[in-house]
């Protein structure tokens, strides 16, 4: 849906509205999915469909509702649902003014390929893939979708465009991509997986070709012992585990409440020197949407810059309880989650190949990515988790053997205080990250596969 389309349905939805002040905001697009297993594609979907949420605020009481029907009859009721759901709400004292025109930095993020990428284009790339796994004797399983708008891989749906009674009004339009292959054998497994806004920069072969040769190499795995090793982790590993840190700690409501890792820690020295961690929707690789739920831009921050920790990011509330101004990370108005972090960035000082990463280690564990990921203590941000899709034996700067998966129990910031190299950060999933060689890492038990 272009500007000019989601301008008017908003201006007209605030239209209707008798409340003290309104916010609205539409969100939806096109999502494609086509799923394979056993080396054949089962699934193939699509969906468009669009959500308007309407919030009325009277004094400090205010409530929403939503809709996916857009009639003028059909925009009156809800604006009307809205008023009355707000009327009967407890007031909220903290609650703020909705804010007026804001000025927003531009995001190329619309790519028209991947806007209109059909679905024999996604089965002739999965045929490819699978016809690699095949070759070698491997099944193959995974995905390939492409989405237009702001519906998320979960169905979620985010603002794609956003007005209020004040006289603010944003709209951004994006496209993604993204491609997971996994081949696997009775005793091994190896996966790949890319994520772009444009889907040109999608190579099904390539990663079919990643995948195969991980699952080449995890036959008959060998059992290792669990104690700390030093790991290379790959740049999916350490998204998992920074997604994870961002979840429960870079939020200023949870430094606030002095649940985050970075509570009276800011200033001071947290991690190694050669770590520095942004929120930046900017990234080139990212390229997301550059204003939060309430319309306020988004700012790039930083978590913590060669060690030292910076601060968190802010919604309106939670900045206006400090005096200062909101870095746009808000979620919708009323949430108890504050301000959430979805565009995880970190640098690389003097970085190098994964492949140099690997001929530079002895005696290491590779891993290929973590599953199964939950917190165990959120303001020491220890994780745990199991290993995935390729664990290997590295010795004198070689794979020597795939070994079997391991459980792991980690702190963070001791994982982040332990980096001797780092690669060129990319992009996995919504983070841009590089591959670490790390020490002491903690693998708690083992596993019979």
């Amino acid at each position: 849906m272009d500007g000019a389309k989601a301008e008017a349905i908003l201006k007209k939805a605030l239209g209707f509205s008798r409340a003290d002040e309104s916010e609205v905001f539409i969100g939806g697009g096109s999502y494609s999915l086509t799923r394979f297993a056993n080396s054949i594609i089962h699934q193939n979907v699509n969906e468009t469909r669009y959500q308007l949420s309407v919030r009325s605020v009277f004094g400090k009481k205010t409530g929403r509702a939503v809709t996916n029907r857009f009639s003028d009859d059909d925009l009156a009721s809800i604006v009307k649902k809205s008023e009355a759901v707000a009327r009967v709400q407890p007031d909220i004292p903290e609650l703020l003014p909705v804010p007026g025109p804001q000025s927003y930095q531009r995001v190329e993020a619309f790519d028209a390929e991947t806007a209109s990428f059909s679905p024999d284009a996604r089965a002739e790339a999965v045929k490819k893939a699978v016809e690699i796994c095949k070759k070698s004797g491997f099944q193959a399983a995974g995905y390939f979708s492409t989405a237009c708008g702001s519906i998320g891989s979960y169905g979620e749906i985010s603002p794609l465009a956003i007005a209020n009674s004040n006289g603010l009004f944003a709209h951004h339009c994006g496209t993604e991509a993204s491609f997971s292959i996994t081949a696997m054998a009775d005793d091994s497994s190896g996966w790949a997986q890319a994520t772009s806004w444009k889907v040109s920069d999608i190579d099904a072969v390539e990663l079919a070709s990643v995948a195969v040769e991980k699952a080449k190499r995890s036959r008959n795995p060998r059992a290792i012992e669990p104690g700390k090793y030093t790991v290379i982790l790959e740049p999916a590993a350490v998204a998992e585990l920074l997604g994870y840190m961002a979840w429960v700690g870079f939020g200023a409501l949870q430094v606030q409440e002095h649940r985050s890792f970075m509570s009276d820690k800011i200033g001071q020295p947290l991690f190694g020197p050669n770590v520095t961690i942004y929120d930046d929707v900017y990234n080139d690789l990212l390229r997301g949407r550059p204003f939060d739920y309430e319309g306020v831009p988004v700012r790039k921050v930083a978590i913590a810059e060669n060690g030292v920790i910076k601060g968190p990011i802010y919604d309106r509330m939670t900045a206006a309880k400090e005096n200062r101004q909101s870095t746009g990370h808000g979620l919708p108005v009323p949430n108890t989650l504050g301000p959430q972090s979805a565009s995880v960035v970190m640098d690389a000082a003097k970085p190098v190949t994964l492949a140099e990463l690997q001929s530079a280690a002895d005696n290491c564990i590779l891993v290929t990515r973590f599953w199964y990921v939950n917190v165990v203590d959120p303001m020491k941000v220890i994780l745990t988790g199991m290993t995935r899709d390729g664990t290997f034996l590295i010795e004198k700067g070689k794979i020597a053997s795939g070994i079997r998966n391991f459980r792991f129990n980690q702190n963070v910031i001791e994982l982040l205080n332990n980096i001797k190299a780092m690669s060129a950060p990319i992009r996995s999933g919504m983070c841009v990250v590089p591959g670490l060689l790390v020490t002491e890492f903690n693998f708690s038990s083992g596993t019979e596969f």
